[in-house]
């Protein structure tokens, strides 16, 4: 099945962003009050040689978690699970990575923007690293992924210790009731430039300067469709088409035309819910102070209750 739709829905809904938002909620960093662009939101966030972040660089990711938020939410979760595994006297020692240090895909919210993918993936995801999970063959892996329904005459819960501490935090962590706000502002913020004048003209360029390359696609969200995506072959054809669509896109300056952009769709937005994204950054803190506490606090064995 293509995954084509797939890709597309990311940038139309914003996953990455909106995540952020909403289950990480997001960070506490100050938008300008006059909704003037920023160095940061003109340029995007640079992943190396002409390769740009323009998803986490938009206006309404100033409100995302920090890294050090995101860090002390991690740590939170490791001590839920950690205290769960005890349950079965079993340890739980997670690898102490820096999520911030974690590569990320490349940004695809305008289509596909890094050269050198194109070149060798075409459309298809390029290849990322993945965390070394347990092994299978640790003693504790049926208890942490929940492999096994009893372990040493205990009830293990639904998923495991992992699962279960997952879903202890979503319950116990502070609200976030302006989350919706942002969620908001980064899917529409996206549907509202489809329609821009600045995005429709430069569409039309890059449309013209595919068909001189001898490709016919209305918009550079539309050939992922013409592809198999979920095949682990990547065929000449589709790299021909990535690498002229990325040629198009420097051409006509497209991603960065298509995130200025959005980026003044959002500074709207967010001037005119200025007092709930205040209520938003208000109630990160609380998440993290939570998170923090939480982390630190002692493991509690308390009986499993299946999930």
């Amino acid at each position: 099945m293509k995954r084509a739709h797939a890709l597309i829905g990311a940038a139309l809904s914003g996953t990455l962003l909106v995540s952020a938002c909403s289950a990480s909620d997001g960070g506490t960093a100050k938008s300008d009050a006059h909704g003037a662009p920023t160095s940061r939101e003109v340029t995007a966030g640079k992943r190396g040689d002409d390769v740009k972040d323009f998803t986490h660089a938009l206006p309404i990711a100033k409100y995302e978690y920090t890294p050090a938020q995101e860090r002390l939410i991690a740590r939170a979760k490791d001590a839920l699970t950690r205290g769960c595994m005890q349950r079965f006297d079993l340890g739980y020692h997670p690898a102490d990575t820096d999520i911030t240090d974690t590569p990320t895909p490349s940004d695809r919210r305008y289509g596909i923007s890094d050269p050198r993918e194109a070149e060798r993936y075409g459309y298809h995801l390029a290849p990322s690293p993945q965390t070394v999970p347990v092994p299978s063959t640790d003693p504790s892996y049926p208890v942490l992924y929940g492999a096994v329904s009893t372990f040493d005459e205990k009830e293990v819960p639904k998923g495991g210790c992992r699962a279960e501490a997952v879903h202890t935090w979503e319950k116990e962590r502070p609200t976030t009731k302006a989350a919706d706000v942002a969620r908001e502002i980064a899917v529409n913020g996206f549907r509202k430039s489809l329609s821009d004048p600045s995005v429709l003209k430069v569409t039309k360029q890059w449309a013209s300067c595919m068909k001189a390359e001898g490709f016919s696609y209305p918009s550079p969200l539309a050939p992922p469709r013409d592809f198999d995506l979920d095949t682990p072959a990547v065929p000449d054809d589709e790299r021909e088409v990535a690498v002229a669509d990325l040629s198009c896109k420097k051409k006509t300056n497209l991603l960065n035309v298509w995130f200025n952009a959005e980026s003044r769709i959002q500074r709207a937005d967010i001037q005119a819910n200025k007092a709930r994204l205040a209520q938003l950054s208000t109630e990160h803190g609380k998440v993290a102070e939570f998170a923090r506490s939480t982390g630190s606090a002692p493991s509690k064995a308390s009986p499993s209750n299946g999930g």
